[in-house]
């Protein structure tokens, strides 16, 4: 049987569920999900996010292993279809590709716990890594270089470390590369004492070498330092050739970096943030090779573990999704042809919601929002799912087409994964009908367990990326009434459309998120309103049994931030900032106070 008709035969199952509720049910059943979410001891005036959210966690308790948001309770159900179809599907029927995820997911199941020491031994006996941990300080074999070990670890994605390397290509395959201060986007991420204590227990250590409590007493310190390093950001690199770098641990680096090919003394490289390289080579200095060289590693085995749950099938899925995101949004997208159908109302809700937040912005007569904010937002645009629409499947085949992996060696997998990306990122594609959709492809791994289901926003091609498993409830389904769509998913439009001006300077991230909050969610309000007719009104009233148009308001506040749930309350207050700053909402709940408030 072909593989085109199995998957039917999948999607033709889950759709049985699906044909099971009608128009109209489902629409209740979306207005019944809001309303067992609403708890009704806080005023919506007042904290309308725990208003709105409170017992959205109590619909979903049994559930609190696998999900504690809305977006990653819509990461789960992709999760349990994906694996259904995995499970059913002849593996003789799949394209490559897909057999990869299985193979990878699989291997993931069979090792559910991540085991640093067997990491360690794993990678000695494969990848022919010799750790500078497990090497007594007087060895006359091995030389403590951190630059050579971090050389290594970055061709297998570690690049968060003291500096962000990347390679750029001009025309043919003449490429620059590029230095730069990493971005630390969830603050610097620090090595705890309780990590250094599990490893302590965990991986034994030859005699002779610096155990893991000595580490600590300089690895505190030194990580203290270096998160404090503050400088003024560099907005154009400083070129080099390779021979003049300023400092000898960049051309070290570099030197690992290319082997086994010779560097060319006069390649180019751009460095970023020169105040930044100073003040690092100055701590540097302060540190004895030997300490720098173990906390490398100890940083690895951290960014290694983190990136690495898979406890249960759900977590193993997503660790799966992490590595393989562009196979797995195939076979969603697979599955649900019907989002396909919905792609010209999609795009269109989009550019009406463009415009709204471009015409908010410039009635700022303050002066204080960035202009680049508006150059961006005139270039923006959006695409449904991370694959292209056209040719998709050989695509994909001729993208993965060297990887092998094995459903039963978990490690194996996972470094070769890590590997195939740098090697993507370090390779020069010159066939054309890759080089247009390249940049949907181009994924390295930023060891991140992303368990949410969210917008995407790639800044090299100003492009909002919705991914297909974004097109389900309570965000979306083709059978929802009008007033669901756009105020679910318009709303996430144009809240992520701020995306693009995070990190902006003399812009801070929190106000960012404020300003998104407010004018994403005005524009979600004020475009499905202005265009509604008298008889939609009357029909969505009957519908749902209201009694006002501001009962039909109200609930399009609570679905618009439905999405927005989650058991700790994470952005009470940028909702609750939104909503008290808007007209609309004061009058749809009667809020004399916040009229004093609003800026909308």
């Amino acid at each position: 049987m072909k593989f085109g008709i199995l998957l039917l035969l999948v999607v033709a199952s889950l759709a049985v569920v699906r044909s099971s509720e009608d128009h109209k049910a489902l629409n209740e059943k979306q207005h019944s999900v809001l309303i067992k979410s609403l708890d009704k001891d806080y005023r919506p005036c007042a904290d309308f996010y725990r208003y709105a959210c409170y017992k959205w966690s109590d619909q979903h308790k049994d559930n609190g292993d696998n999900y504690t948001t809305v977006p990653e309770m819509m990461n789960y159900d992709v999760n349990m279809e994906v694996i259904e179809y995995l499970e059913k599907t002849p593996e003789t029927d799949m394209p490559g590709f897909v057999k990869l995820v299985k193979d990878f997911y699989v291997s993931c199941t069979e090792s559910p716990e991540f085991k640093p020491l067997d990491f360690m031994h794993w990678m000695e006996k494969e990848e022919h890594i010799k750790w500078a941990l497990f090497t007594p300080d007087a060895a006359e074999d091995f030389v403590f270089d951190w630059t050579k070990i971090l050389a290594t670890f970055r061709k297998y994605g570690f690049n968060n470390m003291f500096i962000t390397e990347s390679r750029h290509y001009q025309e043919g395959s003449h490429f620059i590369t590029y230095l730069k201060k990493p971005v630390y986007n969830d603050g610097f991420n620090f090595v705890f004492n309780y990590e250094i204590d599990e490893y302590n227990e965990t991986i034994p250590l030859p005699s002779g070498t610096m155990g893991f409590h000595d580490l600590w007493k300089y690895i505190d310190p030194f990580e203290d330092k270096l998160r404090d390093i503050k400088v003024e950001e560099q907005e154009k690199p400083k070129m080099f050739k390779y021979h003049e770098l300023p400092y000898p641990w960049m051309q070290s680096y570099l030197k690992y970096l290319m082997e086994p090919e010779v560097i060319d003394p006069n390649m180019e490289v751009g460095i970023y943030n020169m105040a930044y390289m100073e003040a690092l080579d100055k701590l540097l200095k302060e540190y004895d090779a030997k300490v720098l060289a173990r906390y490398m590693e100890i940083r690895f085995l951290q960014d290694a573990d983190k990136f690495n749950k898979r406890s249960t099938k759900n977590e193993c899925m997503t660790t799966t999704k992490s590595l393989l995101p562009m196979a797995m949004e195939w076979i969603y997208e697979q599955m649900h042809p019907e989002v396909v159908k919905e792609m010209p109302k999609i795009e269109q809700m989009f550019e009406n919601i463009l415009k709204n937040v471009n015409k908010s912005l410039h009635m700022d007569v303050s002066e204080y929002i960035p202009k680049e904010f508006f150059g961006k937002l005139v270039t923006m645009h959006m695409k449904v799912g991370m694959i292209p629409q056209e040719n998709a499947k050989d695509l994909l085949e001729s993208y993965y087409a060297d990887v092998k992996l094995d459903a039963h060696e978990y490690y194996r997998n996972f470094v070769k994964m890590l590997e195939f990306y740098y090697k993507l990122e370090h390779t020069h594609f010159d066939y054309k009908n890759f080089a247009e959709d390249k940049g949907f492809f181009f994924k390295t791994p930023s060891y991140n367990f992303e368990s949410s289901i969210r917008s995407i926003y790639v800044p090299s091609m100003n492009l909002m990326i919705l991914p297909f498993g974004l097109f389900r409830p309570p965000v979306y389904h083709e059978e929802f009434e009008d007033i669901f769509k756009q105020s679910s998913l318009a709303t996430i439009m144009g809240m992520g459309m701020f995306d693009a001006f995070l990190s902006t300077k003399d812009f801070p991230n929190e106000d960012v998120k404020k300003l998104a909050g407010v004018i994403g969610l005005h524009a979600a309000f004020e475009v499905f309103f202005s265009s509604l007719q008298s008889e939609e009104i009357t029909r969505y009233l009957t519908m749902f049994g209201f009694t006002s148009l501001h009962e039909l308001k109200q609930m399009f506040f609570l679905n618009a931030i439905h999405y927005k749930c989650e058991w700790y309350s994470g952005d009470a207050d940028i909702v609750n900032f939104a909503t008290s700053n808007l007209s609309d909402f004061t009058e749809a709940y009667d809020c004399k106070l916040n009229n004093f408030m609003r800026m909308f």
